[in-house]
């Protein structure tokens, strides 16, 4: 169990009461219930989990790398191609941990698109705040430090700064237009819902989780990971690509946490915002080429689950909301582009 101390709690519990709600379905049916409403509490106890340590290899995609606007060399920039297709959406027949509202099963056919191997980290938004500025559409972009100091992302001077070792670490307590206004600034959007899932699951493969049908322990930050980010305030981020499959000199050894694609951290570290409204019942009714999501909600989609979930919310077809200007100690994202 991990001992937070009474200040630290103090802070944490003020600074839930200044984040906006994130909304969820009130369903006593537990198979709709929004993961986020149980996950965003303090996950202080270390559930024992029956976990597979059986990994299955992925092959890199490395060849469908774009680096042409790397201007810095920096491979924190790098996207990936996924080239256009058909997946299957929704989980797999043999997911014991399949919702409601992540079915029907239904063959989706996608154009090629590009998208982040990683996570945006507090060094990119950093970089777009002191250039953009804080109005998102005139939306908040983020809370800041100033009511959490944990995140290692505040404002000094008028100037965004990112304290020493937290510059690759995911970009967290962004809001959803914090999101798509740092894309737009990118060159890029948010990918859809279903551009999500097949950047995570692959094409051909019926993954469960981005790196094969089995949970394996040390593959993701997520509630029981014990990583060596586990310290101190929260949020327990890592630096994005931290999962790779090696011991990173012996401090600690992971699993290769990677999706068919190569992209990194689409199981845990940060829930993801989606371009799509949410709706329960989408899978229904949704086109089956190119979905586009609902024309209209009041709550926009997260995939990947978290730091602090539980590894079966870490699944590929788990689907989470939120209001789009909640920022919540767990929210990051990555961008798409055509």
């Amino acid at each position: 169990m991990h001992a937070l101390s009474l200040v630290t709690s103090s802070i944490f519990l003020l600074g839930l009461l200044l984040l906006t709600a994130t909304c969820g379905e009130n369903d006593d049916d537990d198979s709709t219930d929004n993961p986020a409403d149980d996950d965003n509490d303090d996950n202080d106890d270390n559930d024992d989990n029956d976990d597979n340590d059986d990994n299955d290899d992925n092959d890199d995609n490395n060849d469908n790398n774009d680096n042409d606007n790397n201007d810095n060399g920096d491979h924190f920039f790098d996207r990936v191609l996924i080239p256009a297709g058909k997946f299957w959406q929704s989980c797999e027949p043999d997911d014991t941990h399949c919702k409601v509202n992540e079915m029907p099963r239904r063959l989706i056919t996608l154009a090629d698109y590009y998208i982040d191997v990683f996570e945006v980290t507090n060094g990119r938004y950093a970089e777009f705040l002191n250039d953009h500025g804080e109005n998102c559409g005139g939306h908040t972009c983020l809370y800041s430090a100033h009511a959490f100091p944990y995140q290692g992302l505040y404002e000094e001077a008028g100037v965004w700064v990112v304290d020493p070792g937290y510059e690759n670490r995911a970009a967290v307590l962004i809001t959803w237009d914090g999101a798509q206004a740092f894309c737009e600034w990118d060159g890029g959007r948010l990918p859809t819902e279903a551009e999500w899932e097949k950047a995570a699951k692959g094409d051909a493969e019926h993954y469960i989780y981005p790196w094969g049908d089995h949970w394996t322990e040390r593959a993701a930050n997520y509630r029981d990971s014990l990583d060596p980010f586990e310290t101190g305030s929260y949020p327990w981020t890592s630096p994005i690509g931290y999962f790779d499959g090696s011991d990173h000199g012996g401090a600690y050894q992971t699993a290769d946490g990677r999706s068919p694609f190569g992209l990194r951290d689409m199981a845990g570290n940060a829930m993801e915002w989606v371009n799509d409204w949410y709706s329960p019942t989408y899978y229904s009714v949704g086109p089956l080429t190119d979905p586009p999501g609902p024309e209209s909600g009041s709550v926009h989609v997260l995939r990947g689950g978290a730091w602090d979930f539980e590894d079966t919310n870490l699944r590929v077809s788990s689907r989470t909301w939120a209001t789009p200007d909640a920022g919540s100690r767990n929210t990051g994202f990555r961008c798409a582009r055509d």
